[in-house]
């Protein structure tokens, strides 16, 4: 019709297209459809589980360590009472005027040489009971630990090495800091720090 174009703007040339499309639309198709960075948001979207996870796998770790190391200085201070190193330097502190009291915290300060570095021995508490020989130990279980929040100790430990052919139950009880850690009495303190306890009973030899 005399030459003239009247196609629609549907036809018109791309460069006709593209001015008029990017107009009115800006530059939203291009970030839609950009996939750059990606990864970088898949990750953050993962990361704080993943790294949750390997803290918890790192607690749980070091409280398996730190019982396996209980348990080996246990073993040590009271293979010192079956052999009755222990009861002949109580013997002899005795007759230096030590008391009771301080006999056992000398046995617990020597219990802390066996601990490891990352174990506090200010978190460490010794709980020693003895029979005499020809007796028989409680068939119900440990005795039950009493904890004083306000003191920050245990308050019905015992310290009693007994004398030859007496059974002897020694337990290293460490205050654990982490709230959770598996393979420990979680009954004493179930709201605040975890109990890790090692036991050891044994009797005591024939010793001069």
């Amino acid at each position: 019709m005399g030459g003239k174009d009247i196609r629609p703007p549907m036809f018109a040339p791309p460069c006709f297209r593209r001015s008029r499309f990017s107009r009115s639309h800006g530059i939203r198709p291009a970030i839609l459809t950009d996939r750059r960075g990606a990864v970088l948001v898949e990750f953050a979207l993962v990361a704080a589980p993943f790294i949750a996870l390997l803290l918890a796998i790192l607690q749980s770790s070091l409280a398996y360590l730190a019982q396996e190391a209980l348990e080996s200085a246990v073993e040590v201070a009271a293979r010192g009472i079956v052999t009755g190193q222990t009861q002949a330097a109580d013997l002899a502190g005795g007759g230096l005027g030590m008391t009771k009291g301080q006999l056992a915290e000398r046995f617990r300060s020597k219990g802390c040489q066996s601990l490891p570095s990352f174990l506090s021995c200010s978190r460490l508490f010794v709980d020693v009971k003895s029979v005499a020989a020809g007796g028989s130990l409680p068939t119900t279980g440990a005795s039950p630990l009493t904890f004083d929040a306000g003191t920050g100790k245990f308050t019905d430990l015992s310290y009693d090495v007994g004398s030859q052919g007496s059974l002897v139950t020694v337990r290293f009880i460490y205050l654990w800091p982490l709230p959770i850690a598996p393979a420990a009495d979680l009954s004493p303190l179930s709201s605040k720090p975890t109990v890790l306890v090692a036991t050891s009973v044994s009797k005591t030899e024939a010793y001069l």
